[in-house]
């Protein structure tokens, strides 16, 4: 099973979070244990909120969730602790029975004595109002009253009678609950990864600086100024003039404009000086804001005009000050970007948008490095590709896939020169076994090949393994390592309801399966078939996606007989 899912989206992880519980209830009839459902969702609730890292668990992170987090957010018909303290151990449990904990977890033992050592503080927790979150306050208010919180209709009815004055509610700890959410539960809020920040080798900013437009015009314009010039000769514009002055290359000494003969160095420095006249941009509150919106990703005109306010013109002059200094390029937006464009424009055609608003802006390495360093400065948490060396294959592989594979690769070397190749080899060769990602296990073997022969081997001795020994099969073929005949109908047919499966999570039914269409409909009929038989745990969630979702209602057709089928035989 896959379970890391920093910064993925809330759809991926639902359906995760699904197909965990399927099977922790399994387990649980097969190890007698009672687990109730909704607090085993609502604590992998808590892990998808906080990092993402479903099978990462240590005793601060139990505190935080069961202390704070339950109390504030959860409401349950049976709170007390002997109820929900065993459902969360029996969780630990389930994750440490099948392998799915985090390397960097705390032994179970220690998770199991922690719960143990916690029933009175958590039951305390629980019924003390105070601790309750703002939307937990009024479900439990409702619910005295015989109101049920999801009937919208009645819930704002049973509002409007308190404002009235016509129920009555501790009006104090409203008000103190109303003021901690509204400023801030930084315990219990939704916390939002940091992007990763691949930055650029100081070799390579140095080259960026040098080709800004603002450098080499503040060296002009220094050498300009020469021994000094009149107020009046400057012809430069006012905000150029203002960010000379800022950047500490020219002052103003008795009417005239002279150079600063300490910046000689600056000058000198295409980054120092670069760096010495960013700050007179970047303290234009929205060009920060839209840097820093920037680096979790690319976007159009008409998204930063979402996300920052304003209109078009409005962010267009920025972008354009930002290109000044070398920290954005702007490109025209691709098909890709189509309905990007159309839904942050609110329109239905492309020839809606403004032609000069169907652009896409992106950080340049040195708008990389500025968002990093506004982000440092803000005390906010930081990441870089770097710092994802000390972590686990599966985080690496999370957090950078998404991104430029040229970022993917140079993470993985920077990832395998820092532990040893025997080490590297047993995590890998674990998370291809474990995860159910179609993706990571390909990168994993990808990585496990960079290892030479020790690392083929590796991915070779994965054949005969249940989940990952058909995708081993597939990439030692590509590879030209074993002959065809050695790659079994069974093993090809597992591999591409691997593909499917995942491309259906990450990408939805109807892209997912436009590749998949296209083959000849033969083709399909006998992958169909195959599918039913191959063993695959995702078969049925990938059948179910070509019975509503395939444009071809012969192989639909045929999609739902499997699925009866296979539904007959389980």
């Amino acid at each position: 099973m896959r379970m890391v899912y920093t910064g993925a989206d809330e759809e991926e992880f639902i359906d995760a979070r699904q197909r965990l519980l399927v099977e922790l209830d399994a387990w649980s009839q097969m190890r007698q244990r009672v687990v109730d459902p909704v607090v085993a969702g609502a604590m992998l609730d808590f892990r998808f909120e906080r990092d993402g890292l479903l099978g990462r668990w240590s005793r601060d992170v139990l505190r935080n969730a069961l202390l704070v987090w339950f109390p504030r957010k959860v409401v349950l018909l049976d709170p007390h602790s002997s109820t929900v303290l065993s459902t969360v151990e029996a969780l630990m449990d389930f994750f440490d029975d099948a392998d799915l904990l985090d390397e960097r977890s705390e032994d179970p033992v220690l998770l199991r004595s922690y719960l143990t050592a916690i029933a009175d503080r958590f039951d305390a927790a629980m019924g003390e109002p105070s601790n309750f979150g703002l939307a937990k306050f009024w479900a439990v208010a409702m619910a005295e009253h015989g109101i049920d919180p999801l009937n919208e209709v009645a819930a704002q009815a049973f509002i409007d009678r308190v404002r009235r004055g016509e129920v009555e509610v501790d009006q104090d700890l409203l008000h103190d609950l109303a003021y901690r959410h509204y400023q801030g539960d930084p315990d219990a809020e939704v916390a939002a990864p940091s992007p990763v920040f691949p930055l650029a080798s100081a070799e390579r900013l140095t080259a960026e600086a040098e080709v800004t437009p603002v450098v080499p015009q503040l060296r002009r314009f220094v050498e300009w100024v020469g021994d000094g010039r009149d107020l009046a000769e400057v012809g430069a514009p006012a905000e150029f003039v203002t960010m000379a002055k800022r950047a500490g290359v020219v002052r103003v000494y008795r009417g005239r404009l002279v150079r600063v003969k300490k910046a000689a160095r600056r000058l000198a420095d295409p980054v120092q000086l670069w760096r010495a006249a960013v700050g007179s941009v970047l303290s234009n509150p929205l060009a920060a804001e839209m840097v820093t919106e920037l680096a979790t990703e690319p976007a159009t005109i008409p998204m930063l005009v979402e996300m920052l306010g304003g209109d078009g013109g409005t962010i267009l002059r920025v972008v354009r000050r930002l290109a000044e200094y070398g920290l954005v390029e702007v490109f025209p937006a691709g098909e890709e970007y189509l309905e990007d464009l159309l839904d942050f424009a609110g329109v239905d055609y492309l020839d809606d948008v403004p032609e000069q608003e169907r652009q896409v802006v992106q950080l340049l390495p040195l708008g990389v490095q500025a968002a990093y360093e506004l982000r440092v400065a803000e005390g906010e948490p930081v990441l870089t590709v770097a710092d994802l060396a000390g972590e686990t294959a599966e985080v690496l592989f999370a957090r950078l896939a998404p991104l430029d594979p040229q970022i993917l690769d140079d993470g993985a070397r920077t990832w395998l020169r820092a532990r040893e190749p025997e080490r590297a080899i047993a995590e890998l060769s674990a998370l291809a076994r474990r995860t159910d990602d179609f993706e990571h296990r390909m990168l994993a073997f990808r990585l496990l090949a960079r290892l030479g022969g020790d690392g083929v081997a590796a991915i070779a001795a994965l054949r005969d393994h249940s989940a990952a020994g058909p995708a081993a099969l597939a990439w030692l073929f590509d590879a030209g390592l074993i002959d065809r005949s050695e790659v079994a109908g069974r093993e090809r047919t597992y591999s591409k309801v691997d593909l499917l499966a995942t491309d259906i999570r990450t990408e939805g039914r109807e892209k997912a399966l436009a590749d998949f269409a296209a083959q000849p409909r033969p083709d399909q009929l006998l992958f169909l078939a195959g599918a039913t038989i191959c063993g695959h745990p995702s078969a049925r969630e990938v059948l179910e996606s070509v019975v509503v979702a395939h444009p071809d209602r012969a192989v639909s057709n045929a999609a739902r007989k499997a699925l009866d089928w296979l539904h007959e035989e389980s």
